[in-house]
């Protein structure tokens, strides 16, 4: 059994290297002048007491992952895919689209959602032989 501090280390590592994948699998957002950057926090977030797992922000160009939330590597791994998916989209089709849809209708999210669970195991699956 792995303790906590080296379970939050592998937690990190995972993040990044999904990143890597994400860029070499999904592409980049060249729209983006600054590089994109990954934040892993201890902060607890929660919208109507759910937990959020993480969160991209359009401005700052960056993920944030939220420690507490993201319980399991394959959580780190789906929410970085889904957080990566919004870098990859326009912010200005994003907010038009919040006009008209509900959180859980919106087209941007249905895609995150949808890159997640396509993409998380392929993605394990080639961070382990990396690991290896």
């Amino acid at each position: 059994m792995i303790n906590k501090k080296e379970h939050i280390r592998l937690k990190k590592r995972y993040a990044i290297l999904t990143i890597k994948w994400c860029r070499e699998n999904l592409g980049i957002n060249d729209r983006k002048r600054t590089r994109l950057s990954l934040e892993f926090t201890d902060r607890k977030r929660t919208i109507k007491n759910i937990p959020i797992c993480g969160n991209y922000c359009f401005w700052r160009n960056k993920i944030t992952l939220h420690n507490s939330a993201c319980k399991t590597i394959k959580d780190v791994v789906s929410t970085t895919i889904h957080e990566y998916t919004h870098y990859l989209q326009s912010r200005t089709k994003y907010k038009e689209y919040e006009k008209f849809y509900y959180y859980s209708n919106h087209p941007c999210e249905r895609e995150a959602r949808r890159n997640e669970e396509k993409y998380t195991d392929m993605c394990i699956k080639e961070i382990k032989k990396y690991l290896l």
